[in-house]
């Protein structure tokens, strides 16, 4: 116990100017906002209300179905926690605005780390989360929101906003996203807690009530709230739908992702947007939708790093015959793609279980820093009614 206060003392102290900011988008009000969380009783919410709160220096164009990086600033990860990001109608968001979460990231998030790393409020954070725009959404002005919950430290709720114009864009896709079905097109209510009378518990990353059809877990798993556990204790005020005080394990979520987020992902510093997944061995949530980018440092890091990750080697693993690798690995974060139709991932110093590609995908075989994945090239086939009329034209200039 003394030594869980003298760390939350510890956290305390080295986060008073060190507290995240989104700098991916480029948040409204730039040069007037600040990195400490909403007030305790919601008066600066949605988005940090001051002066300027919806003051425009760079609209960020995002087009439907390409991957968008989420980024920050800062050191005071607080252990962590879990995150969502939201999109709205309103330019200038009010308590009343209804919020669109397009993605669920429940651990990990902004960082997956134990405490801090560092009080230097100026830091890159090396943990970059990708995200797309679902096709639900239509072509026009959007703001997105990016809300935090806290896994250490006081009961806090961060939360930044910027411009956004949604554009369709081509209908050609990327061949580096696998393809996932889409399950749904619904999009629920953006989670509030911690200013509206409804609290989040420390020491744990809390899964969302309503997350969605794209979860990502990048946490480590024994800190993830089991599922049906309460999100948050108390009766809220204001925020989301109400449904704000329990938590649920929905058929609709899994492990990694599942839904059509092609480009959800936290990849370290100077890592390449990939689809992976976070999924660490049978201890956490597993699926068998498509991977879901994350690259992480093994261990807490004062500072960005953009050094490109070491080549990635099994420290005491064994292989079955179908190449699924097991026991301890290194470096952590690195991938395995099995005979291109499935693959794993070390975490937490162990190889996860393999997950199948999405369909129509495939991987580059064989273990690397980064899953490389492709959209695999269907052979053409000719009807036997064309094959019968070419040989018959053959024959007749014969």
């Amino acid at each position: 116990m003394l030594a869980k206060s003298i760390l939350v003392a510890t956290l305390a102290a080295a986060a008073v100017n060190a507290h995240m900011i989104m700098v991916q988008p480029v948040p409204y009000g730039k040069d007037t906002i600040n990195n400490s969380p909403l007030e305790a009783k919601g008066g600066d919410f949605p988005c940090k209300l001051r002066d300027g709160t919806y003051d425009i220096s760079t609209e960020n164009m995002m087009e439907v179905g390409a991957v968008q990086q989420l980024r920050f600033e800062g050191s005071a990860t607080h252990g962590g926690g879990s995150c969502q990001i939201s999109l709205t109608e309103d330019r200038a968001p009010s308590k009343s605005t209804t919020w669109k979460v397009i993605k669920s990231i429940e651990g990990g998030c902004p960082a997956n780390v134990a405490g801090n790393m560092g009080d230097n409020a100026s830091a890159e954070d090396p943990y970059h989360f990708n995200f797309t725009i679902p096709d639900g959404i239509t072509a026009g002005k959007y703001t997105l929101a990016w809300t935090w919950f806290n896994r250490i430290g006081n009961r806090e709720m961060y939360m930044n906003c910027a411009p956004v114009t949604v554009t369709q864009g081509s209908s050609k896709r990327s061949v580096a996203a696998p393809a996932i079905d889409k399950r749904s097109s619904s999009f629920p209510p953006m989670f509030v807690a911690n200013i509206n009378g409804c609290t989040t518990t420390e020491g744990i990353d809390i899964r969302f009530p309503q997350p969605g059809d794209v979860v990502e877990y990048d946490g480590t798993p024994t800190n993830l709230a089991p599922a049906g556990d309460a999100a948050c204790s108390g009766t809220p005020t204001f925020g989301g739908s109400g449904d704000t005080g329990s938590g649920s394990s929905s058929g609709s979520r899994s492990g990694s992702s599942s839904s059509s987020d092609t480009g959800s992902s936290s990849t370290a510093a100077g890592s390449a947007p990939t689809e992976t997944s976070s999924q660490a061995g049978a201890a956490a949530p597993t699926s068998t939708a498509a991977p879901v980018e994350t690259s992480a440092p093994s261990a807490p890091q004062p500072v960005a790093s953009s050094s490109a990750p070491e080549s990635p080697s099994s420290s005491s693993s064994s292989s079955s015959s179908s190449g699924t690798l097991t026991g301890s690995c290194s470096p952590e974060g690195a991938w395995n793609c099995i005979a291109g139709s499935s693959f794993q991932r070390c975490a937490n110093g162990q190889w996860s279980v393999s997950q199948q590609m999405a369909a129509g995908t495939e991987c580059t075989a064989g273990q690397s820093s980064d899953l490389s994945v492709s959209a695999i090239k269907a052979a053409r086939e000719i009807s036997a009614m064309r094959f019968r009329k070419r040989v018959v034209g053959d024959l007749r200039h014969a």
